[in-house]
């Protein structure tokens, strides 16, 4: 079967935050760009769905008019304060300068997809798998599932924890202690949601993973539950099971779920931490957001940390195309400044997670601290933003 070949100067594999950010960060660039998606928009992505204060800021320096756009974008629940509830049930809330908010990937996801398909420089094709990325003499073939190829001399992979970019042109394989599993599930009505708070519930048990409450509008919630996976193979845990039984059996949320009604079923996710370095770049190709391995590896966030990659991408692949350069020596460009931007509060959080793993003791006496000093309490806040 003969396929359609189509020709770009840079192919963007998958169009959630990252793929379409780093079509946004190309819109003034003239380069002619492919954005590329297995599925239609609006879709659903399974996810926590929070998204950091930074991602406005991030959008700005992009253009002025996508910050302007995010602060008229409804479909949200603005936050500025995060509750940890330690295991011996203690209550301590943080209070941040700056708001993020939850929106479910549905709508947030479409928000930002629909910026990047009205650039004029940009040519969308959803419902288009890509099956293999074979090198070329001046750059990359991409096949896709619906008799459509493409050439190019770039590609940038933001196709998610499970890359084909990332698969043929990298050597990066899962690594359990630097990964999470996760599940969720949305609810309606569940009883005592502070205004502008999301929630993090620890349990003994379940160090150092938590169990999630995150406001969304019209009274509904994502609820969920991650842990490392490294510790879900030790411990042979099924994340559904047990998300449901903490509902069904922790007393101060048994209460609050009573009356709450489960509007999805109950969903799985993985998530490729940013607590090691992995191979970003490399001649004509980048990797960002999950494809990058580039997810929080304390709180699961991984919305800002894609969104912030796939402008560095944007903007570093204008840079190669000036320099007419593509070496694996100019993309080290990108990794630097993601790594500059990120790794050293991934690695502190690293630290932080492997310091609470299966202590209990240790979060009840921070929140016990941080309820007395305001001092420490100060310093707390910090880390956690």
């Amino acid at each position: 079967m003969n396929l359609d070949t189509l020709k770009f100067d840079i192919v963007i594999c998958g169009a959630g935050p990252a793929g379409s950010t780093c079509a946004l960060a190309l819109g003034v660039s003239g380069l002619k760009v492919a954005l590329i998606d297995k599925d239609s928009f609006p879709r659903e992505k399974v996810c926590g769905d929070a998204v950091a204060p930074y991602v406005k800021k991030v959008l700005n320096t992009i253009h002025p008019d996508y910050a302007k756009a995010l602060d008229e974008f409804t479909l949200k629940e603005k936050v500025n304060r995060i509750r940890f509830v330690a295991p011996n049930k203690k209550k301590l809330d943080i209070q941040f300068a700056d708001e993020g908010f939850i929106s479910t990937r549905l709508n947030f996801d479409n928000f930002l997809f629909n910026l990047a398909a009205k650039l004029n420089n940009v040519q969308v094709f959803l419902n288009t798998t890509v099956k293999d990325v074979i090198r070329i003499d001046n750059g990359f073939h991409i096949l896709s599932g619906n008799n459509i190829s493409f050439e190019t001399r770039m590609v940038i992979g933001c196709d998610g924890a499970h890359s084909v970019v990332n698969k043929k042109l990298t050597h990066t394989s899962m690594d359990l202690n630097h990964h999470s599993g996760a599940v969720r599930a949305y609810y309606k009505n569940v009883s005592g949601l502070a205004p502008g708070t999301f929630e993090f519930h620890f349990f003994k048990d379940l160090l150092p993973g938590y169990f999630w409450i995150f406001p969304l509008p019209d009274n509904t919630a994502n609820v969920g539950l991650g842990l490392l996976s490294q510790n879900i193979s030790n411990e042979n845990t099924n994340l559904r099971n047990k998300m449901l039984h903490i509902i069904a059996s922790e007393p101060q949320l048994k209460e609050r779920f009573e009356k709450a009604e489960m509007i999805s079923p109950v969903k799985g996710f993985g998530l490729p931490l940013g607590s090691r370095k992995v191979s970003m770049s490399g001649k004509g190709f980048m990797l960002c957001g999950d494809a990058a391995s580039l997810v929080d590896p304390l709180s699961g966030e991984g919305i800002g940390e894609a969104i912030v990659s796939g402008r560095y991408a944007g903007w570093q692949a204008q840079d190669c195309f000036r320099k007419n350069d593509f070496s694996a020596d100019c993309m080290k460009d990108y990794d630097e400044a993601v790594y500059k931007k990120f790794w050293q509060h991934h690695l502190n959080r690293y630290r932080i997670r492997k310091f609470i793993n299966h202590r209990a003791w240790i979060i009840n006496g921070l929140v016990n601290l941080a309820e007395k000093n305001k001092w420490f309490y100060r310093r707390l806040a910090k880390i956690m933003s």
